[in-house]
């Protein structure tokens, strides 16, 4: 029995090989030819150490799994959530973290609406605060505390990716971080959303 074409190894190579380079060509090289733009028009501002190790926590509890940081050019969205967003607003995030599903709400501009203790008592007891919540209770995070020793690994690659991180920044990251709880560090992260942003409207 012979063989067709869909037999060939050769085939199948030049063919992941063709693909490969039209997705570089239509996903990778238009973001490169735009990345500058997007800087010269961005509000956005790099996470500081604190932040940035609230936003592992962030990831690490699975807060992005639940609550989205992506406001839709929509009026209902924009009356519940804040402006919506752009695409020069995350230039400096290292994963994306835009997310899909709405068990809770979006977090874009949640660093406009709450102070720290009102995050901390929603934090230990979501029910303390919004008595209809189901969301889990995360009491622990105000008891573990973090090293900082990382911190510094972390920055180091987020400045080879592009975020502006000074080596005297990354050389203290670790004293600002040392000794904070991972509830502090969170709080920091939520408090800085939409900040940054927060001055396009204020315009």
């Amino acid at each position: 029995m012979s063989k067709d074409f869909t037999h060939s190894v050769v085939i199948l190579i030049i063919s992941i090989v063709v693909v490969s380079a039209m997705s570089l060509l239509v996903w990778v090289v238009p973001n490169v030819l735009t990345s500058s733009d997007l800087k010269k028009d961005s509000l956005a501002k790099r996470l500081t150490p604190l932040q940035l190790a609230g936003r592992d926590v962030y990831i690490s509890e699975g807060c992005h799994v639940c609550h989205t940081q992506l406001v839709r050019p929509l009026e209902p969205e924009i009356k519940r959530s804040g402006r919506a967003n752009k695409e020069s607003d995350d230039i400096y995030e290292h994963p994306f973290l835009w997310g899909s599903k709405r068990t809770g709400p979006d977090l874009t501009n949640v660093g406009l609406k709450y102070s720290d203790e009102w995050h901390i008592y929603h934090l230990i007891n979501p029910r303390n605060v919004v008595p209809s919540s189901i969301m889990p209770s995360y009491p622990w995070l105000f008891e573990q505390t973090l090293s900082g020793e990382d911190i510094g690994k972390k920055m180091e690659v987020l400045q080879f990716l592009g975020v502006p991180y000074t080596q005297a920044e990354i050389s203290d990251a670790r004293l600002e971080v040392r000794g904070k709880t991972k509830g502090e560090a969170l709080v920091s992260y939520l408090q800085s959303l939409g900040v940054d942003t927060s001055m396009e409207v204020l315009k």
